[in-house]
């Protein structure tokens, strides 16, 4: 599968996917993180991510330098920043991107994540951040970061390869964020019960989501509501199979109105506008997974579970996203692969959204304090 980058030097240059037809040695252990083969990050999507390491490094430069000047312009973070004297060291940004991308995903990386993102007196940040950032903002600049990565790979992938790379790299970036709340992260003592909410997300924008991914959602949408019923049905095979979900559904009732509310959170998804009013209709899904929620009081879902199967949604998501493109009057179809640039715009619209909406998923698992 062909690797592209404009620069001269590199022209030519081929991203070899054939190692993953036969997985060598072990590259995820559990001791990355337990949930890594739940999630469906295994030995074929870490090779797909070591495969673009070296372009990552290529691009690291460049992506380090733009998370470090996206930082310093946002007012959101501007107070945070202040209260350290060097609030953001672009070459430790760097290294976690280079570790990151070459590996191996065993406990070393997940050890190398939590000094890098863990600070002392229990707070937490992104790697190579000084200061501790809330919980929902740190979520939020996770995802910021997951589009930036997608539009590095656009600029060195062909159309074949970008969303299954794209893919991968989503999933291990989720279960990155599972390591970097943990600090944040408490048992629910029962449901927020939140209601009339004047945002999608308070750090929405912060995100990086704003008109234009509000305007790609409402284009693409529409495309992939149909799926809606083989989503479902992918879905609820994969998590029966799961010895770590299938405890969550002892009776036919349950899974029938588990069935349901996934389907009606896929077309709301695909459909609806990410406001204030979906803000409250996430509300009263995560209530819904705490201690006396929903019409099943007794099902707890755990935090780490529930990042680790949208690290496994984003990466088909974003998979599902190579039958989208552009056609000459500027519309979005679908049927067709798209040039990398248009595909990547799409895949970070949506992967932010959906970072987003784990966001509200956790906040009944966030420390108040």
């Amino acid at each position: 599968m062909a690797m592209r980058r404009e620069d001269e030097e590199f022209e030519g240059t081929t991203l070899n996917l054939s190692p993953l037809l036969m997985p060598v040695g072990s590259t995820v252990t559990a001791d990355f993180h337990p949930l890594a083969d739940f999630a469906g990050f295994g030995e074929y999507e870490a090779m797909a991510v070591a495969d673009t390491g070296e372009d990552i490094a290529y691009l690291a430069d460049g992506l380090a330098g733009d998370i470090a000047g996206y930082l310093a312009e946002r007012p959101e973070i501007s107070e945070l920043m202040r209260s350290v004297p060097e609030p953001v060291d672009v070459a430790k940004i760097k290294e976690w991107l280079t570790v990151t991308s070459q590996g191996p995903h065993d406990g070393a990386m997940s050890a190398y994540l939590r000094e890098a993102s863990h600070l002392p007196g229990g707070g937490a940040t992104f790697p190579g951040l000084a200061m501790a950032l809330p919980p929902q903002m740190l979520i939020a600049l996770v995802g910021w970061v997951e589009g930036k990565i997608l539009e590095a790979l656009a600029e060195v992938s062909d159309e074949s390869t970008l969303t299954a790379v794209g893919g991968a790299w989503m999933n291990l970036m989720m279960l990155q964020l599972c390591i970097f709340v943990e600090p944040y992260l408490e048992e629910p003592t029962g449901p927020m019960n939140h209601s009339g909410a004047a945002e999608f997300h308070p750090f929405a924008d912060f995100a990086g989501f704003g008109v234009s991914e509000s305007r790609i959602l409402k284009e693409t949408g529409p495309l992939l509501e149909p799926a809606a019923g083989g989503v479902i049905a992918l879905a609820y095979n994969y998590l029966l199979t799961r010895p770590e979900s299938a405890k969550y559904f002892d009776e036919d009732a349950h899974l029938a109105q588990r069935k349901k509310t996934l389907k009606a959170w896929w077309i709301r998804s695909t459909t609806q506008p990410m406001d204030g009013k979906f803000h409250d209709y996430m509300s009263k899904v995560a209530d819904a997974h705490v201690p006396g929620g929903g019409t099943h009081p007794h099902v707890v879902i755990p935090a780490d579970l529930t990042i680790a199967l949208m690290g496994w949604v984003q990466m088909r998501v974003m998979t599902a996203l190579n039958t989208i493109s552009l056609d000459p009057g500027g519309s979005y179809v679908f049927g067709t692969m798209g040039e990398p640039a248009d595909t990547a715009n799409v895949g970070r619209a949506w992967m932010r959204m959906l970072t987003l909406q784990l966001g509200i998923l956790m906040e009944p698992y966030l420390s108040k304090k």
